[in-house]
């Protein structure tokens, strides 16, 4: 099965991934970690959302045969000076992110605006280009905006992590709970909260960092009651109790990350020093990436549970 690739190049990522903890990248510690956290995106994250994904089309196909190769240019992009070469190279993981918006969109087309669950992993899956143009122009060398090049990475990862893959978990956990007796409200507030919030965290950057901090509150609203749903109603149905812990580490660890990430957008709107760049990139960042994305991934990759179609 394609699911079952797009989890063993996962796999794979990871044994790569760990090969590049012994190559350089930047001269800068700051920017070394973030980059380290952009190729765990590529190489492990989009594969295992993709593994849930599970769609039969030939473009899915096209798609989970093409990421491994588009992840390994990407990453060779970060051992090439900033600049046109380096950002033609990070553009193959830029037109793979276009095919995965458009495996979005076919299964909008085919489906309708009908369950919320499925609606969720759409919009995940369209917002992946977003991530892929922001890393083209970061190895780029520009700055639109004048955004510090810091920024502009920070937007890339945001995008891969709470764009792409926080829309996916939930689907997946509102697929569990379809068959389930639970408050159908709360579910659909959460999805429509973690996905408004992503273009009102990006204006924030642009306009006003009084938005940022509102998306970073509506993000953290969504992801709250998403963590009281897996808490209460998913992680209980899950029999495997490694599995079901995994899925509640995942839970707290979301809740951890975005009240770091609320801490940061206030310092923003304010002017006040509360957590720097770099602590949240050490706190917010590998909470987010490792503790909350990657676990709860993990857990729905494996296909414990036996979805509604």
């Amino acid at each position: 099965m394609l699911s079952t690739f797009a989890k063993r190049s996962a796999a794979g990522g990871v044994i790569v991934w760990l090969i590049t903890l012994l190559l350089t990248t930047s001269d800068s510690e700051q920017a070394e970690l973030v980059h380290k956290v952009v190729f765990w995106a590529v190489f492990v994250i989009v594969p295992l959302g993709l593994s849930v994904v599970a769609d039969q089309s030939k473009l899915y196909k096209v798609i989970v045969l093409a990421q491994p190769v588009a992840a390994l240019i990407t990453v060779a992009s970060f051992f090439v000076e900033k600049g046109v070469l380096s950002a033609a190279l990070a553009s193959a993981w830029l037109i793979l992110n276009i095919l995965i918006a458009l495996l979005g969109l076919m299964r909008l087309a085919t489906r309708g605006f009908q369950r919320i669950e499925e609606l969720s992993i759409d919009a995940g899956l369209l917002y992946l280009p977003v991530a892929g143009g922001w890393l083209v122009i970061y190895r780029l060398g520009v700055q639109p905006f004048d955004f510090g090049e810091m920024i502009v990475l920070l937007t890339a990862v945001h995008f891969h992590f709470a764009g792409f893959a926080t829309p996916i978990i939930a689907g997946m956990s509102g697929r569990v709970l379809a068959r389930q007796d639970h408050p159908r409200k709360l579910f659909g507030l959460s999805v429509v909260a973690l996905v408004a919030a992503m273009p009102l965290v990006a204006a924030g950057l642009t306009f006003s960092p009084w938005i940022g901090f509102a998306g970073a509150l509506l993000l953290t609203l969504g992801l709250l009651m998403l963590a009281v749903l897996t808490l209460g109603w998913v992680a209980p149905s899950i029999t495997s109790k490694p599995w079901r812990t995994l899925l509640s580490i995942g839970a707290i660890a979301s809740c951890a990350a975005m009240v770091l990430a609320c801490l940061y957008a206030y310092s923003l709107a304010t002017h006040t020093l509360i957590i720097t760049i770099p602590g949240m990139a050490m706190t917010h960042g590998l909470l987010n990436a490792f503790g909350f994305v990657t676990c709860s991934l993990l857990v729905w990759s494996q296909r414990i549970v036996d979805f509604p179609q």
